[in-house]
């Protein structure tokens, strides 16, 4: 066989279905396609521990892409060695107090072991699985003693002024970006050398497969980058028209519709 490609999937909205399962039809392809040699990578802005299930679904052994590039490794493996961005806890601070603490309901920062939080919160709770984690409560001033790999902001009121508060605070710090969540109240700033681009670039090194060799398949802004990385890359239909304009195709069939086992059955024959 010539060299494999490795497959890069992003997760909600891209791989999962609305349901957040993996449709029987794509899950199938993907465990053909990795009993064939290929290499089938997820890279997601979640945390390892929100989607090891998923991982152990398609019986995978290949590194993983976490935290939209911040953290890549094995998770089977010690040979791959683990490479995990460190967040200023110091510019973490600045812009919290740049904001303004009545202007944000909350903050989220994490590393493998600990989050740090404002107050206990449901709605990231349910989306970033705390379960085993330890948490710490509390204003991230004085309880913020790491340099993490995340931060992410829950505002207040989502309007035009919290955007315009958190983008000034931003933009006061080199090399920081920021992207909102949709129309959701929550934010994530990242720095522009990290991405899940960036991650896969480690990961091709890795096995030695070159970018001509990549397949990645996104839907929204924080795939952008391995999107334009990939000689072969996929928005899904459902995707917003960020993920659209980086990818070089656009499915022909969305997440609840095996969007993905679609085009690779037609990319890849086996």
């Amino acid at each position: 066989m010539k060299l494999p490609y490795l497959i890069a999937l992003d997760l909600d909205g891209t791989l999962l279905d609305d349901k957040k399962l993996i449709l029987e039809h794509t899950k199938n392809y993907l465990l053909k396609l990795k009993d064939a040699g290929h290499k089938i990578v997820i890279a997601t802005g979640r945390p390892i521990r929100s989607f090891q299930h998923y991982y152990d679904q398609l019986e995978l052994d290949t590194p993983i892409v976490a935290y939209n590039g911040a953290y890549v490794a094995h998770p089977t493996s010690s040979a791959f060695k683990e490479t995990a961005f460190a967040f200023p806890s110091s510019v973490i601070k600045s812009i919290y107090r740049d904001i303004g603490s009545q202007n944000v309901d909350n903050i989220m920062c994490e590393t493998n072991h600990n989050i740090w939080l404002l107050k206990e919160d449901h709605d990231l709770e349910s989306f970033f699985w705390h379960k085993n984690m330890n948490i710490i409560l509390g204003d991230i001033r004085q309880t913020l003693h790491e340099n993490p790999m995340t931060m992410i902001i829950k505002s207040v009121h989502r309007n035009t002024r919290s955007d315009s508060l958190i983008k000034q605070a931003v933009k006061k710090h080199a090399g920081l970006k920021l992207r909102f969540w949709g129309d959701s109240p929550f934010s994530e700033i990242y720095y522009s050398n990290i991405s899940k681009a960036s991650g896969l670039k480690i990961i091709l090194n890795y096995y030695g497969i070159p970018s001509q060799r990549l397949i990645a398949f996104g839907d929204a802004e924080n795939d952008k980058e391995m999107l334009r990385l990939a000689r072969y890359s996929f928005a899904m239909r459902n995707g917003n028209a960020m993920a659209k304009k980086a990818a070089k195709k656009i499915t022909t069939h969305a997440n609840n519709e095996n969007g993905i086992y679609i085009e690779l059955k037609k990319l890849i024959k086996l």
